[in-house]
């Protein structure tokens, strides 16, 4: 076998184990928010006349963006159909999703969800939690969800599968993290009795944690030993373990407002509101130290966006513009680029108390201008910056305010000047990549902004003035680089 095959299985591994860790309940929202907002039975047979967006909404008593948010994930997982211009169908596959048993069984998922989230209590106790003012046996959940012969084959097993199993598959990875299995696991094989009194969880709780944890791969028993699976051996170590972890703590900030998305759809009333001044701050706040803390990392994959730009202009004297800067990373990869290069990064005050000690790291702070403020309503000026930076902003912003906010930008471009979107790029079709419809939906329960496709982009870009824009795949990153066609593009041997 061929290196690039033998490293093929364990790319995927690690690709699953991030997906559980970020993606997994964000799929599972989705598809137990669906048949609670009555979307299948909304939905005409394929043959029949799809069904346009608006129509959907308003059959389904929810908003348009918030049925978009829904259905989107389900159309790129092949459960509806989706024909532009027209709308959406049932396939005929899919039918089973309108089947009483079926729905009852997605709505009892849907039930458990918010006891779920207190898996690490019931592994400590071993025994039923409370929420809503009842006894719940998560524990006795989460066993029948994962019994032998609990999954039905086919799309009807597959939507199961995904809709109820993947996120207690997130809540595995929670729990053995919070309670420091995982640790102990990563150090060496040890015997339930030792990793029950090492994690102070009752034995057969744990027993069950790591069945689950077996069944997705991730730990393996011998000889009355658990430890990690070969390819999470190869995956998870004392120094890659930590920086997994980081994207536990995120998802469950949203775990709430994914158990009421239905709610939010139909009420436009959200759990986790982002345009709510506190909450904001908080969640910001906590993102921004979150993404210090793997800084390094994110500085090599965004020095390779300054390498996009230095095979179009020349970055010597540059002054650049990092908007909703976060940690800094990508004002530093431009500071780092090139020694005469300035660098702005605006933000809110407490976020920049994370950027300075990255910069000081970094010996930047002479080349830098910390700007406390919100980048909806500071004024950038007028032909003041060579390259505009947007790491990962756009979907944290209302929709109605991007044109403005575009012109803005635009007007604040010297002559060749640049403007970078860094994020999620979505198809045309908007069905894809899975990823992205995910995020997505995450970014509508907590009331912010959209992630957009390439035709989206150019539709706010080219009344601003930035007539030429072009989608660049960077290492695990998208850009969208615009300009008012006075910069040449990179030929295809000088793109990173």
């Amino acid at each position: 076998m061929s290196a690039p095959d033998a490293e093929a299985p364990q790319a995927a591994f690690v690709q699953q184990l991030n997906f559980w860790a970020r993606d997994a309940s964000n799929e599972s929202a989705a598809l137990l928010a669906a048949p609670a907002l009555g979307l299948f039975e909304a939905l005409p047979d394929e043959g029949g006349t799809p069904v346009p967006l608006d129509a959907l909404a308003e059959r389904t008593g929810g908003s348009v963006r918030g049925v978009r948010s829904v259905v989107e994930p389900l159309v790129g997982l092949g459960f509806v159909r989706f024909e532009p211009g027209l709308g959406y169908s049932l396939p005929a596959p899919s039918a089973f999703l309108r089947r009483a048993e079926v729905l009852a069984r997605l709505h009892e998922a849907r039930r458990w969800w918010h006891a779920v989230g207190l898996l690490p209590r019931a592994v400590r106790t071993g025994g039923p939690v409370e929420w809503g003012g009842e006894p719940r046996d998560v524990l006795g959940w989460l066993a029948a969800a994962f019994a032998p012969g609990a999954s039905a084959p086919g799309p009807e097993g597959e939507y199961l599968d995904r809709a109820v199993r993947n996120a207690l598959r997130t809540q595995a990875l929670v729990t053995a993290a919070e309670l420091g299995l995982l640790e102990r696991l990563v150090v060496a094989p040890a015997p339930l009795e030792a990793l029950a009194e090492a994690t102070g969880a009752v034995p057969e709780a744990l027993a069950l944690l790591l069945f689950v944890l077996e069944s997705m791969g991730l730990a393996r028993s011998e000889a009355g030993r658990y430890g990690l699976s070969a390819p999470a051996a190869r995956a998870l170590d004392s120094t890659s373990l930590p920086y997994f972890q980081r994207a536990l703590p995120a998802t469950m900030a949203y775990w709430e407002a994914f158990g009421h998305v239905d709610e939010a759809v139909r009420e436009q009333k959200f759990r986790l509101d982002l345009r709510e001044p506190e909450t904001a701050r908080r969640i910001y706040q906590e993102n921004a130290s979150r993404i210090s803390g793997i800084f390094a990392s994110h500085l090599r994959l965004s020095r390779q966006a300054a390498k996009l730009v230095l095979a179009m202009r020349p970055l010597a004297g540059a002054e650049v513009l990092d908007v909703g800067t976060g940690s800094g990373v990508w004002g530093a990869a431009f500071g780092l680029a090139d020694p005469s290069c300035r660098v702005t990064y605006l933000d809110s005050e407490h976020v920049l108390e994370q950027v300075k000690p990255n910069l000081a790291r970094l010996k930047l702070e002479e080349r830098s201008r910390l700007w406390a403020g919100n980048c909806l309503e500071v004024d950038p000026g007028e032909a003041r910056y060579d390259v505009i930076l947007l790491p990962q902003i756009i979907p944290a912003l209302p929709p109605p305010e991007l044109p403005g906010f575009f012109r803005r930008l635009a007007r604040a471009l010297k002559p060749r000047g640049l403007l970078l979107i860094s994020g999620y790029l979505l198809t045309e079709r908007r069905d894809g990549p899975l990823d992205a419809l995910y995020f997505a939906l995450r970014r509508y329960v907590s009331n912010e902004g959209d992630v957009l496709s390439l035709p989206e982009y150019r539709a706010l870009l080219e009344p601003a003035g930035l007539t030429a824009s072009r989608g660049f795949e960077l290492p695990i990153q998208q850009v969208v680089v615009a300009h008012r066609g006075d910069v040449p593009w990179p030929d295809a041997a000088s793109t990173p």
